[in-house]
Order: C-alpha cells, then structure tokens, then sequence
C-alpha cells in the first residue's frame, strides 16, 4: 500500500530526502505520488512528526 502526508505535516523536508524513488513533492505540506510510492517505509520511518500513513 502506498503512503500518504497528512495535514500534521511540518514540511521539514526529512521524507523527501530519504525516499529511494523521488515520489515526494513540496508544497505547503508535502505530497506522496501514490501511483510512484514502492511502499518502501523509509519516509514513515523519519518523519518527525508522524504526519504520513499508509493508505
């Protein structure tokens, strides 16, 4: 299943740095390209404010 960014998201920018494929874009919250997502976890895992879920 891929991931999603909720609207906790503090925009730190740790997930986009560590996701393997690129599928992270910024804005005001950041946003997961569900369709590109691999399900890897590596995102969930250093997102400091626990802002993104499996969907």
């Amino acid at each position: 299943m891929p991931r999603r960014i909720t609207d906790a998201c503090t925009a730190e920018g740790l997930c986009m740095a560590e996701c393997p494929v690129d599928c992270i874009t910024e804005g005001d919250i950041y946003v997961i390209d569900e369709d590109a997502c691999i399900d890897c976890g590596m995102c969930q895992a250093v997102c400091p404010s626990d802002a993104i879920i499996e969907v």
